[in-house]
């Protein structure tokens, strides 16, 4: 902007020294010779850093408004609003999906898996190395979980007719099948009753 501002100046000195005209070296003069058929716009001044911009005036406007204790608008607002806490299973004949109720007598079992807050059995699937490694994580087991992964191993070697490798953390309560087993695991723990 300021380069444009001087080449107008210049231009301005030289079309008044034509007609004896002697003029600063100033906005005003440059925007009097301007014909009015073309617009100048001028920017806001930028300030280099925070200190040096002046201090911004207080917001006068003020809205109207009214506090209500309970609106009768409320009640569609509170459906949308996630649970505090997962409310607990309710007995049906059928459930939607592949969903199935835990039994009571899983707990007669040595060992138990527990379900998650949302009720579902914690197996799950873990892919490394771009997808090349897949490992099924079987997560918050409680009781003898050597026991638990001894029977896993046979029910895997009966199904597929090889030998499975397993990982069995004691500490973090979690067993890794390595391959992908987790439809054969879930089936197997559904028909445990967890």
């Amino acid at each position: 902007m300021a380069t444009v501002l001087r080449s107008r100046c210049a231009f301005a000195r030289l079309f008044t020294r034509k007609s004896n005209r002697i003029l600063n070296n100033t906005i005003d003069s440059v925007t009097g010779l301007i014909p009015e058929s073309q617009s100048v716009t001028f920017l806001t001044r930028q300030y280099s850093n925070y200190a040096k911009s002046p201090f911004a005036d207080r917001i006068t406007e003020q809205y109207n408004y009214e506090i209500v204790k309970n609106p009768p608008e409320w009640k569609y607002v509170e459906r949308l609003m996630p649970f505090e806490t997962i409310p607990q299973v309710i007995p049906k004949e059928s459930y939607p999906g592949q969903w199935v109720p835990p039994k009571d007598e899983a707990k007669s079992l040595p060992f138990f898996i527990s379900r998650t807050k949302n009720h579902d059995i914690p197996i799950y699937m873990e892919t490394t190395f771009k997808g090349n490694r897949r490992i099924t994580k079987i997560k918050k087991i409680d009781g003898d979980i050597w026991l638990m992964n001894d029977e896993i191993k046979h029910l895997l070697k009966t199904k597929y007719k090889r030998y499975v490798e397993t990982r069995v953390h004691e500490l973090a309560r979690f067993i890794e099948i390595k391959g992908d087993y987790v439809n054969d695991m879930k089936e197997w723990a559904y028909s445990k009753g967890f």
